[in-house]
């Protein structure tokens, strides 16, 4: 017993309609692709006892017309008179013998012809395929499911530095207060503005400061630009630094604060063309109110041009106040790009 809904499914005999799935059976109901169409309407049950000729009509090109339209058809009424004469019973006999020889001839023909075709048909394979009964349980075929890429591993420190495998970017390692957090924790692939990080660590600033569990930390990370953001080459950096910078603002400094922004300017790294763009975040008022342990926090944003065919690549660096902010200027400083 099958346990498909009921609906409109690809036709199982192989034609480009939509047939009617009932539940139980496939039924006669179809209907072209990218057409709405609902449910199928139910036949209505027939009256008890009643004739055939009343419960089914006849396709109208089936109907014999007798008389003008919206007439009922009738046969033609023979005329009243005298009765006929008995004709005599030796024609009928011919007539029939020469039926008999007219019928014999018409059969010795159709042999001849269906042992031909006999022939013929033995000369080739057959390949009409017997179409299933329509009352046949046939599932329909289920699209199979794609599944989500496993996020990227964030590497570990190798000595003094992190190396990133994806962007080819690596830095200087903040120390061991900072901590290489587990993937899941900070990239969400479902949201398209957000890069998905390929290494970085983090330290905490403060724990629970929003006393729901909140941690506010310091951060370093890379990452490709995610699509989302146009690029267009080496000469939209500055305009694409911004862009970033004012879409980030919101969703990693939620809490009310002023902007200020400190350095805005072309820079090489390794060789390749790049932008650096550094600020710094305001939140006094609020943490003055709300008994936050850091008042602001500077950070930076560094993009850097990998070619032809290529994202750019980023670095993003944010410490708050009551961390070395002197972090910031040693991965800059020491950041490298193969």
């Amino acid at each position: 017993m099958t346990t498909t809904p009921a609906g409109w499914y690809p036709d199982p005999y192989g034609s480009p309609l939509l047939r009617w799935w009932d539940g139980t059976q496939w039924t006669d109901a179809t209907h072209a692709p990218g057409q709405e169409a609902g449910a199928p309407p139910q036949a209505p049950q027939q009256a008890p006892q009643q004739a055939p000729q009343q419960a089914q009509q006849a396709p109208q090109w089936a109907q014999p017309q007798w008389g003008p339209a919206n007439q009922t058809a009738q046969l033609p009424i023979p005329e009243f008179g005298a009765p006929r004469r008995t004709a005599p019973v030796w024609p009928w006999i011919v007539g029939g013998v020469a039926a008999v020889v007219v019928l014999a001839l018409v059969i010795g023909g159709a042999v001849i012809v269906l042992r031909d075709r006999a022939g013929t048909a033995l000369a080739r394979p057959d390949t009409t395929a017997t179409a299933p009964q329509l009352d046949q349980t046939v599932p329909p075929e289920q699209e199979p499911q794609q599944s989500t890429p496993p996020l990227p591993q964030l590497p570990q420190p190798s000595g003094d530095r992190i190396k990133d495998p994806v962007t080819g970017l690596s830095y200087a390692y903040p120390g061991d207060k900072w901590q290489v957090p587990e993937s899941k924790n900070i990239n969400d692939p479902a949201d398209q503005r957000m890069p998905l990080w390929t290494s970085g660590c983090q330290a905490t600033s403060q724990a629970n400061y929003d006393g729901r569990g909140g941690d506010w930390v310091g951060s370093v990370y890379t990452a490709e630009v995610p699509q989302i953001f146009p690029y267009s080459g080496p000469q939209g950096l500055g305009q694409l630094s911004q862009a970033l910078l004012l879409t980030y603002d919101q969703v990693f400094y939620g809490i009310q604060h002023e902007r200020k922004i400190l350095r805005n300017e072309a820079l090489t790294v390794s060789g390749k063309q790049g932008w650096v763009i550094e600020f710094e975040m305001d939140f006094t008022k609020v943490a003055e109110a709300n008994k936050l342990q850091w008042k602001k926090e500077k950070g930076a944003i560094v993009l850097v041009d990998r070619g032809q065919n290529a994202r750019p690549a980023m670095l993003y660096v944010s410490v708050p106040d009551n961390l070395d902010q002197s972090v910031i200027k040693r991965v800059e400083d020491s950041l490298q790009s193969q």
